[in-house]
């Protein structure tokens, strides 16, 4: 009972006691239509857009979805989620004609695998996913877009890093910004670079270390980062008891220095809550990992079900 209790008390009373009479969690993703200059991070009424959920499922969810558009088709590279196992691997959807098709397998580890953040490199396509669970940075080679990858190196071993994104990037080197969790508590994150580098045909990656001493809610990123009159860097903020509740747009500066103190980088300009996104049927308790493409718009969303069988379930 005093375990109950103290899991309530970390949820916030009303999510608590709705987890305890048989309501769970569930992620999956959302769409809308870009609008040039009126996207989430801008001042623009959201709850205006009309947006298309790719719905979970038994078996799976979703999380995690990034866009990226290659040759004229657009797709959303994401977390498909075995709801059984709990394991993650990248999985891709087409939106080459405005609509969901069901996300297809790309890459398949004996690790958990989330975040597909892709980038170009020279004339390669690259994909940097989170691989915290397998202990070191996993990078993928595009040997068939969307759908075909190969492993292209391993690197720092012993380092867990999650959620990377690209600060800085040239002909040779590439400098990446990630999180690494609190230990007791993987709420709280704190940022880490790392750098990559081609030579001679092979690729070198450093660890330039962690960013700041301090560990927050709001020290990890929540999608690639925004070309829009200078910089943006989505964060994802967490709050008591829901992980992702929000994603708050905050300006690059170039550096990355001294302690965080809750203005990371620079001016967070708009921070974008779960009721900011009008979902018929869904009543969201978090908003998470943000992309955009020339045409759509994609934010992963959490929400509450009510399944009858969710204790039983856990028993067996």
């Amino acid at each position: 009972m005093k375990q109950i209790i103290k899991k309530i008390k970390k949820l916030g009373f009303r999510l608590g006691v709705k987890k305890l009479i048989g309501y769970e969690a569930i992620f999956s993703c959302a769409f809308c239509k870009r609008e040039k200059g009126a996207e989430l991070y801008t001042g623009a009424d959201s709850r205006e857009k009309e947006f298309m959920v790719l719905p979970h499922s038994e078996k799976y969810w979703y999380a995690d979805p990034l866009l990226y558009e290659k040759d004229g088709k657009e797709v959303v590279f994401l977390e498909r989620v075995d709801r059984k196992t709990g394991r993650g691997c990248i999985a891709c959807a087409d939106l080459s004609k405005g609509q969901w098709t069901e996300p297809v397998p790309v890459i398949e580890e004996s690790f958990h695998m989330s975040f597909p953040m892709c980038f170009t490199w020279g004339r390669e396509l690259y994909m940097m996913p989170e691989t915290e669970m397998s202990g070191q940075l996993n990078l993928y080679r595009c040997t068939q877009f969307p759908y075909g990858w190969e492993k292209a190196g391993e690197f720092l071993r012993g380092v867990k890093l999650v959620d990377s994104i690209i600060l800085e990037q040239d002909e040779n080197k590439i400098l990446f910004l990630a999180s690494e969790y609190k230990k007791d508590d993987d709420f709280y994150t704190r940022f880490h670079e790392y750098e990559m580098e081609k030579a001679d045909g092979t690729i070198f990656c450093r660890d330039m270390g962690r960013k700041n001493e301090d560990y927050a809610l709001n020290a990890r990123t929540a999608g690639p980062m925004i070309e829009d009159k200078g910089r943006l860097i989505p964060l994802q903020r967490s709050t008591s008891g829901i992980y992702g509740y929000s994603v708050q747009f905050t300006r690059y500066e170039g550096k990355l220095t001294g302690k965080f103190h809750g203005k990371l980088l620079g001016k967070t300009e708009k921070e974008l809550l779960p009721g900011d996104i009008r979902i018929k049927g869904r009543k969201l308790i978090g908003v998470h990992t943000y992309s955009q493409s020339d045409h759509y718009e994609m934010i992963d969303i959490q929400y509450l079900v009510f399944n009858k069988n969710k204790w039983r379930r856990k028993r067996k």
